[in-house]
C-alpha cells in the first residue's frame, strides 16, 4: 500500500504547528490536519513534536477523490529533522485503501518506509464489477517499502477477517506483495485449508490487482493429472523483492513425464514488460486436444502498453525473438526446431468487461511471425462479444472470433486452432449457494462443437468448491476458488481491521466540513476536530 498519506502528515504537521488546520485560498483544493491529545510538547530547537494520551490525527483535503488518513494511538512523536513519525500503544491507522493495527509504528519519510509491530492489516482491491475484495495480513511485523510493497514477517495472508483457524490462508516466514503489479510471493511457509496445513516446498507466487491483465491467481502446488501423474513443483526467486529485475526458476518433477521448467529474468513496470526466458519441455495443447512440449532456448520478449485515453481502451504492442524446439510427447516423435521473430499490435475496448463476461467488448490483433528457415505466418484476428443477465437466475456471454491467416507456421503451438469460432458461457444460479456453469467453443467454419466444459459449484463464506469436466483435457477435477479472487465469485462480506468509527473518521462529515471551511475566510472556524 502506498505511504504517500504519511508524507502528507509529516509535511502538514510542520506547516500547521501540530494543533490547527490551515486554510488555503477560497475556491482551491486545500489540506487540513487535526491533532488532539492530553498533552502536547513542541521543541522548536530540536524540531520535535510529541503528543501523549488518547492521540488522534486526521488528514484530509477538500477534494473528495484525494486520500484521507486517520491515526489513533497513546503516543505520537514527529521528528522533523529526521523526517520520521513514531506511534506507540494501540496504534490504529485508517486510509481509503487499507487499515493497519499494531503495537508500535515507525515511518521514515526520507526512506519511504513504514514498520508496524505485532500488526494486522487489511487492503481493499477494487474489482471491475464495482465490488471490493479485501485481503488480510497478520504478522510480527508489517513493512511498507517504496510506496507499493507490503512485506509481512512471520505472519499470514488470507481473505478471511480472522486469523484464528481461517478457511484458507498462507503462513510464512516472509510474504511480499506489490500493489502496483499485483504480484505476491510467499516464502517458506504452509497453506492452510479448512484446518489442514500443507507445507509449501517452494516459494508460491500469486497475482491479483495491479494491471487488469494480471488479475489472476498463479499458485504452484503438488497435484495429479492424467498427463503428468503425481507432480511436484519446485522453484526459487534469486533477486530481492525491491529489485526492479526479478530472476526465478520454476520446475515440475512428475512420475509420468519429463522434468520441465522455465528460468526467467523479467522487469515489469506500468508501461512495459521485458523478459528473458529459457525453458525445457513446457506443456502446451494444439488443435484443442493434441499435447505438445515446447522448449525456449532462449526467448526475449518485450511488451509495451500504449496510452489510448482511459481504462476502457487497452492497446499494446510487442515483439519477441527466440529459438524453439517442439515435439509431440509420444516416443520417437519428430522434433521441429526453428528461430522465430514475432511482432504484434493489439487493441481491446472494455477489456475488464471481456474478463468478467459482463457488458460488451470488441478488439483486433495483428501478429506477424518470421522464421529462420524461410516460413512466414500472419494472423489478423477480430473479436466482438456481449455478456450479462439473461433472466433472474441466468447469465451468459457470446463472443465471435475471426482469424484471417496467411502463410505457414513452422510450429504447431503458434498456429490457429479454429479460424472462425463462437465461444459461449452460461451460468445458472440455482440457489444462493449452488451454481451450474457451461462453456463451449464452436467451429463455425466446419460446423462442429470442438471443446466444452461443465461445472457444478457450491459456495461457502470464503470459498467456492466445484466439480468440473473438461473435454479437451479428458478429465474430471475438483476446483477450489477464493471468493472474490478467482473465478467469477463474489467477495465475502468482511470488516476491515480498523473501522472509520474507531478512528472517528466519517467521510461524509469530513467532506461537508471541508466544503464549509473552503467557503469561509474566518480563521476562527478552523479548529481541532476532536
Amino acid at each position: 500500500m502506498r505511504c504517500s498519506a504519511f508524507a502528507v502528515i509529516c509535511a502538514l504537521l510542520l506547516v500547521c504547528g501540530g494543533a490547527q488546520g490551515e486554510q488555503h485560498d477560497t475556491g482551491q483544493t486545500f489540506l487540513t490536519v487535526h491533532v488532539s491529545g492530553d498533552t502536547v510538547t513542541n521543541d522548536d530547537a530540536a524540531e520535535r513534536l510529541e503528543v501523549r494520551g488518547n492521540v488522534r490525527v486526521l488528514v484530509y483535503t477538500s477534494d473528495p477523490d484525494s486520500p484521507r488518513a486517520a491515526i489513533h494511538a497513546e503516543g505520537v512523536q514527529v521528528d522533523l529533522a529526521a523526517n520520521t513519525v513514531g506511534a506507540q500503544g494501540g496504534v490504529l491507522l485508517r486510509t481509503d485503501r487499507g487499515a493497519f493495527r499494531g503495537e508500535s509504528l515507525h515511518f521514515d519519510l526520507a526512506a519511504d518506509e513504514l514498520k508496524l509491530t505485532r500488526a494486522a492489516a487489511s487492503v481493499d482491491v477494487p474489482r471491475p464489477d464495482g465490488e471490493i475484495f479485501r485481503g488480510y495480513f497478520f504478522g510480527d511485523q508489517i513493512e511498507a517499502v517504496g510506496g507499493s510493497q507490503l512485506i509481512i514477517i512471520n505472519g499470514m495472508i488470507t481473505p478471511c477477517d480472522s486469523e484464528h483457524r481461517p478457511d484458507i490462508a498462507a503462513s510464512a516466514a516472509r510474504v511480499v506483495y506489490d500493489t502496483d503489479t499485483g504480484k505476491g510471493t510467499v516464502y517458506g511457509g504452509k497453506l492452510h485449508l479448512l484446518g489442514t496445513s500443507i507445507p509449501l516446498i517452494s516459494a508460491v507466487n500469486f497475482r491479483h490487482g495491479g494491471r487488469p491483465s494480471d488479475a489472476e491467481l498463479q499458485v504452484s502446488l503438488p497435484g495429479y493429472n492424467g498427463y503428468d501423474g503425481i507432480y511436484l513443483p519446485v522453484g526459487y526467486d534469486f533477486t530481492a523483492a525491491d529489485n526492479p529485475w526479478q530472476a526465478s526458476i520454476r520446475a515440475r518433477v512428475a512420475t509420468r513425464s519429463h522434468i520441465r521448467g522455465v528460468a526467467s529474468l523479467t522487469r515489469n513496470t506500468e508501461a512495459y514488460d521485458l523478459g528473458l526466458y529459457v525453458s525445457r519441455h513446457q506443456h502446451m495443447i494444439d488443435n484443442i486436444t493434441r499435447r505438445l512440449t515446447v522448449s525456449q532456448v532462449p526467448e526475449l520478449k518485450y511488451v509495451r502498453r500504449l496510452d489510448v485515453g482511459d481504462v476502457s481502451n487497452h492497446c499494446e504492442m510487442g515483439i519477441d525473438l527466440g529459438r524453439f524446439h517442439e515435439r509431440d510427447p509420444e516416443p520417437g516423435s519428430v522434433t521441429r526446431s526453428d528461430a522465430r521473430l514475432s511482432g504484434w499490435l493489439g487493441y481491446m475496448h472494455n477489456p475488464e468487461q471481456r474478463t468478467s463476461r459482463n457488458g460488451y467488448w470488441w478488439g483486433a490483433t495483428v501478429t506477424q511471425n518470421l522464421y529462420d528457415k524461410g516460413s512466414r505466418f500472419r494472423d489478423f484476428s477480430l473479436e466482438t462479444g456481449v455478456g450479462g443477465p439473461i433472466g433472474s437466475d441466468l447469465s451468459g456471454s457470446l463472443s465471435l472470433i475471426e482469424h484471417l491467416t496467411s502463410g505457414r507456421s513452422s510450429f504447431l503451438f503458434d498456429d490457429v486452432d479454429i479460424e472462425r469460432e463462437a465461444y459461449s458461457t452460461l451460468k445458472w444460479q440455482m440457489s444462493p449457494l449452488w451454481a451450474f456453469y457451461a462453456d463451449g467453443r464452436y467451429d463455425l467454419k466446419n460446423s462442429s462443437l470442438r471443446d466444452y466444459g461443465l461445472q457444478l459449484s457450491r459456495r461457502s463464506h470464503y470459498l467456492t468448491f466445484s466439480v468440473r469436466y473438461d473435454f479437451s483435457e479428458k478429465s474430471v477435477g475438483l476446483r477450489v476458488d477464493i471468493n472474490g479472487l478467482t473465478g467469477d465469485t463474489k467477495p465475502a462480506q468482511t470488516t476491515p481491521v480498523v473501522t472509520d468509527q474507531e478512528v472517528q473518521m466519517t467521510p461524509e462529515w469530513v467532506y461537508e466540513q471541508a466544503y464549509e471551511l473552503m467557503q469561509s475566510s474566518d480563521p476562527a472556524r478552523i479548529g481541532p476536530l476532536f
